[in-house]
């Protein structure tokens, strides 16, 4: 541009117009095409997260039933007013492991629903046991406090009007109820610790939605199941359209069809692309997979789900993912946070997720289902992971006799087809594990574990199965069918001949471990295996060559790993743990936490890190 005494020459203010009249015109032009393009991105479906207004009451003498807290003549407006979602462990200092029972209470408005359409509510986690009425009127109950669960509230919702919505929550353990233990380890966080939602759809509408990809010639074979329900009284013909779209392209297909009255019909839609980039913790690639539900020209529902196109499968004693061996160097991790509790923000996990890529972490270990938004961290970081069924020390004596039943089976399969069918298109899950140190090498537990494998490989012929156990392999005759052996071993640490001094890893805990290690690598030849837990304790600012100070818990840590490293065929291991966690208050008497973690529960680094990032391979921490 040319410039006279700061101002713009006659060619130029032409330009300038003929410049502003050009983009004016394009931008008429892109607004004729907004609409259509807003419409095809905004979902079909209208989800209202119920969070506000929530007022809570603590029920110690168990009365609140008996009163019938959940009718009209209750006033809720001398109860507290809440946070959810929140574990009620933080509502106040004198609410902290609380367990008992509490009540909580809310209104949907209006607005919340439309009448005419199916109004289904979901309850993404509450812990544990809950109880549910919608205007006085008793919904329904669920027993289980990691996974979500549903009523559907169509023909209860009053049009026009606020409706009251009261739920009880019991956290309290029983051994019948999963993890089925005589005793916990970990907290039991209480009350509605993940978001609870209205979603509101046709009455036909897209009850699940399965993707299933296999890498194939530099592109992609994917599969998708798309469930409909129908839940009219007519036959109805529709039409699943399922777009998958990515760094490579995009691909699409549709599939008409007819739905009877009330049945509930999987349509399979397969698809190629091209061109496929592939997940993996290097590069975790992600797409969009979504499905559209037509009725002549209308969407009707949609739902669209975040997917990585990768294979894992085993040959040998190799775990391959995309072709290639995986070494697993991983941590298992409690999703708690300090004064966060279960329910971090997400600026905050992300910059934890960052130092555990950075050490070099390439696998967490679980062991219970996670919250989607944390899956989908995982997915985006690029961790793969283990996620367990709920059942830890079902079975165990080392707190007193107990009896087993193949009953656990009502809770465990349940919780095991939930977590499935939620989770079952996050690529960060290679391997469904059916348990953490159970007894399973009892008739009963054999039995057990030999039914849980064969279930989730029918409900996921994609994944690895396993479960974990802490005793020889030779006494688990159900790793026959798993497709991978998965032990946690602790010699030298809180073994029975545990060390003193860090001069003492080498005799009672390298040493006695990669004998073990050895011989269970013999035990079967034609599976991978490693160690899904190894570590010791630590405390920070505790120092020296002793137990459980941040020196020692540092060198054992380091030489197990190379123990581990040294033993042909074993796939790597899980360290107990990435952080510190608090214990359930009736577990141990030395510590209100275990300290094993290589940082403490609010993220603090011990020594342990920088062994970690050695042994990892990481780059430089802070």
């Amino acid at each position: 541009m040319r410039y006279r005494n700061n101002d713009i020459t006659v060619s130029t203010k032409v330009a300038v117009v003929f410049v502003l009249v050009m983009l004016f015109g394009y931008q008429m032009k892109a607004s004729n095409k907004m609409p259509q393009e807003v419409q095809k991105q905004t979902p079909v479906r209208k989800t209202v997260e119920l969070s506000q207004n929530w007022r809570f009451q603590i029920d110690v003498k168990d009365i609140g039933e008996k009163e019938k807290w959940y009718a009209g003549n209750f006033d809720w407006s001398i109860c507290s007013e809440v946070k959810v979602p929140q574990a009620w462990d933080l509502y106040d200092t004198g609410m902290w492991q609380y367990e008992g029972i509490g009540w909580y209470k809310t209104v949907i408005k209006p607005g919340d629903f439309i009448p005419g359409k199916r109004c289904e509510i979901v309850f993404s986690r509450v812990m544990y046991y809950s109880k549910v009425w919608l205007n006085g009127e008793y919904i329904g109950e669920n027993i289980g406090g990691y996974l979500p669960f549903s009523f559907n509230l169509t023909d209860h919702l009053k049009p026009g009007q606020e409706n009251v919505l009261v739920v009880r929550v019991d956290n309290v353990p029983r051994i019948e109820w999963l993890p089925a233990a005589k005793q916990i380890e970990w907290i039991q966080y209480g009350g509605i610790i993940r978001r609870v939602q209205l979603i509101n759809t046709s009455h036909s509408y897209i009850e699940d939605f399965t993707v299933r990809t296999t890498p194939d010639k530099g592109g992609a074979l994917i599969n998708c199941i798309v469930n409909i329900a129908n839940e009219t009284e007519s036959e109805t013909d529709l039409e699943v359209n399922v777009e998958i779209s990515g760094p490579t392209g995009t691909t699409s297909k549709s599939v008409k069809f007819q739905c009877n009255p009330k049945e509930n019909k999987p349509v399979n839609v397969d698809l190629t692309l091209q061109k496929a980039d592939l997940w993996s913790p290097d590069k975790p690639i992600l797409y969009k997979a979504t499905a559209r539900l037509k009725k002549g020209a209308t969407i009707i529902d949609d739902r669209t789900d975040r997917i990585g196109i990768r294979q894992v499968v085993t040959k040998g004693q190799s775990i391959l993912l995309n072709g290639k061996p995986l070494i697993i160097k991983g941590v298992n991790r409690y999703d708690e946070y300090d004064k966060y509790g279960p329910n971090p923000p997400e600026k905050v996990l992300r910059e934890e997720l960052t130092l555990m890529k950075k050490v070099g972490i390439n696998t967490i270990r679980v062991h219970y289902p996670q919250s989607p938004d944390l899956l989908s961290l995982y997915d985006e970081y690029g961790f793969v992971m283990l996620e367990e069924v709920p059942l830890n020390w079902w079975g165990v004596k080392w707190y007193g006799e107990v009896t087993q039943s193949l009953d656990i089976l009502n809770f465990a399969k349940p919780a095991l087809r939930t977590m499935v069918k939620r989770d079952k298109n996050h690529p960060c899950i290679i391997i469904w594990s059916m348990c953490n140190e159970c007894e399973t090498t009892s008739e009963v537990g054999i039995a057990v574990m030999r039914e849980m494998i064969r279930l989730a490989k029918s409900l996921d012929p994609t994944r690895l199965i396993t479960y974990v156990s802490d005793t020889d392999p030779a006494k688990n005759p159900a790793y026959e069918e798993a497709d991978l052996v998965c032990v946690n071993m602790y010699n030298g640490s809180i073994s029975a001949n545990g060390c003193k001094h860090i001069s003492e890893i080498d005799s009672l805990g390298y040493k006695p471990l990669v004998k073990t290690l050895t011989r269970y690598r013999t035990l079967f030849p034609d599976k991978p295996l490693f160690l899904s837990e190894f570590g010791s304790q630590g405390i920070k600012n505790m120092h020296g060559d002793i137990y459980f100070s941040e020196e020692f818990q540092a060198a054992y840590i380091e030489r197990i790993w190379q123990g581990i490293r040294s033993v042909p065929g074993v796939s790597g291991g899980v360290l107990w743990c990435w952080a510190d966690y608090y214990h359930r208050k009736y577990l141990i008497n030395y510590a209100a936490y275990g300290p094993y973690g290589a940082v403490t529960v609010d993220r603090k680094p011990k020594k342990a890190l920088e062994a970690l990032t050695r042994m990892y391979g990481g780059g430089n921490h802070r």
